[in-house]
């Protein structure tokens, strides 16, 4: 069944509400779930993103769309999950500081590194960057998927306005008018020849003489 045509931009459309909708569960899921969470979280990241592109293109009938929509859709998911990271850490911003001091100390022997409040802060930052940026990137493939399999179901265009309104059929293509037969008329109407038809030979006027 195919999808009726609405007006609006559907990649901003598509990509905005399924990017929210997907960065809203992978915030609940990550929380809530762990590990289990993210493995989750990553399987409805594919088929969101993917429903998103091919939603998209059923209504254009352009890979495009549904590229640009899985794009938006990605980038828009990573921003709110990565937002929902960020807020979680900063309450256990020491926590997350000495634990990172740890690892240095032990696996940096003889080089000594201070981690502050300040330094973990630029790291987190530097770290959902790099996962927004992936996430966009792998959302583009997605989406791309998606609206190669949704462009087969995109409407079939209206067609364009009779250009004579209230005449059909249309009097450019209407056949020319039926031949009207003359009225017939006898022979014996028509004035009779006259008698001397065809003249004799020596009745033709004689070409002038040449000088």
């Amino acid at each position: 069944m195919q999808m009726q045509a609405r007006s609006g931009n559907p990649a901003l459309q598509n990509g905005l509400l399924f990017g929210v909708i997907l960065g809203v569960i992978e915030v609940v899921f990550s929380l809530t779930l762990g590990s289990i969470g993210f493995l989750l979280g990553l399987i409805f990241y594919l088929g969101i993103i993917g429903f998103a592109g091919y939603r998209a293109s059923a209504r254009t009938g352009k890979v495009s769309t549904g590229l640009v929509a899985g794009l938006l859709a990605g980038l828009f998911s990573s921003i709110i999950g990565s937002l929902g990271l960020f807020l979680y850490l900063l309450p256990n911003l020491d926590a997350l500081r000495q634990q990172l001091q740890q690892q240095a100390t032990t696996f940096n022997q003889g080089v000594v590194i201070n981690y502050t409040n300040n330094v973990v802060i630029g790291l987190v930052a530097l770290l959902l960057v790099i996962i927004i940026l992936g996430s966009s990137l792998l959302a583009l493939g997605i989406g791309a998927i998606g609206g190669a399999i949704g462009k087969g179901n995109a409407p079939v265009p209206a067609a364009p306005p009779y250009p004579y309104p209230g005449h059909y059929p249309d009097p450019r293509h209407m056949p020319p008018p039926a031949y009207q037969p003359q009225e017939y008329i006898p022979p014996q109407a028509y004035p009779p020849l006259p008698q001397n038809y065809p003249p004799l030979p020596q009745d033709y006027m004689s070409p002038p003489p040449e000088k």
